[in-house]
């Protein structure tokens, strides 16, 4: 059974159906461990709330069921929050200095870079072409959903 690590992105469509939630959900049902960075937390409920308050696709009833749905996978051990550390912005800014990635991406790959260190066979779930292909050639597992 493989452990996970997931970045928002990817995440983000557990709660929200789009192309790979049903991939999402498989993982969710027929892994091991699964883990975010604790920056994804906010990344989800900002994106949420972007999705409420901006764009208005979600009204605040919905808002308020995702937000309830995500904190409850949290919650009951669904969902694994890895902490960001000062050697992991480190790592980031390695990461950054070698080709141009956005401060939370680069996060999120420094993150799943120290998880696969510490317990080696992480795969790395993202949604992001770009992020798909340097999560690889920094020797990561990753599945592009």
């Amino acid at each position: 059974m493989n452990n996970y690590f997931i970045d928002t992105s990817a995440l983000f469509k557990r709660y929200i159906p789009e192309k790979g939630t049903e991939q999402l959900d498989n993982i969710f049902k027929h892994s091991g461990t699964l883990y975010i960075s604790d920056i994804t937390v906010i990344e989800v409920i900002s994106n949420l709330k972007r999705k409420n308050e901006i764009t208005k696709e979600l009204d605040n009833y919905t808002y308020e069921n995702i937000k309830k749905e995500f904190f409850n996978d949290i919650a009951q051990g669904n969902i694994e929050i890895y902490s960001v550390l000062s050697e992991i912005i480190i790592e980031a800014v390695n990461i950054i200095d070698k080709r141009y990635l956005t401060p939370l991406d680069s996060i999120q790959l420094a993150t799943a870079l120290q998880l696969d260190l510490k317990m080696q066979n992480i795969v790395f779930v993202c949604s992001d072409i770009k992020l798909a292909v340097i999560s690889e050639k920094y020797g990561l597992n990753t599945l592009l959903i």
